[in-house]
């Protein structure tokens, strides 16, 4: 097998600056052209008064109208992209989407779209109830894709 290209998940954390290290690393030894994939998942925001028990929920209260929020979410995500771009454009030439979605879904649509050999993801480490609470997209793409999958720990040996 060999791997052609290479798809790289990001976002702003430091996993996915890890995986995107190992990833543009394979990428320079295969001679392997790289994607860059950013992915914007829509927010779900409460109303103020959602008949919880608790009453109000104040932590999700904004006064940011829904379409200022989206921008602002696809603005951060820009800024991610050209960081990244910035840190290895230099050496390879980067084909970028910029896409909204569901992480996992998009991150496997997009690698097919690129015709990616390969995908590379980050993972964040959890386990037990927090992954059952923030789910875990780098085993949502890894169990539904097609097409290989490196996953990159954040933890090192």
């Amino acid at each position: 097998m060999e791997f052609r290209k290479i798809l790289i998940g990001i976002d702003d954390s430091r996993q996915s600056e890890k995986a995107a290290a190992y990833g543009f690393a394979l990428a320079k030894s295969l001679g392997a052209a790289v994607g860059l994939v950013e992915v914007v998942e829509p927010i779900m925001i409460a109303p103020v008064n959602s008949g919880l028990v608790g009453g109000e929920m104040d932590m999700l209260n904004t006064t940011l109208p829904p379409m200022e929020i989206i921008d602002a979410q696809e603005s951060s995500a820009k800024t991610v992209m050209q960081r990244f771009v910035a840190m290895y454009g230099e050496e390879h030439n980067i084909t970028q989407f910029l896409e909204n979605g569901d992480a996992a879904t998009v991150l496997i649509d997009t690698a097919i779209k690129f015709n990616a050999d390969l995908i590379v993801v980050g993972s964040h480490g959890r386990s037990g109830f927090n992954r059952l609470l923030s789910g875990s997209v780098a085993e949502d793409v890894s169990r539904h894709s097609e097409i290989p999958v490196l996953v990159v720990p954040l933890k090192e040996k």
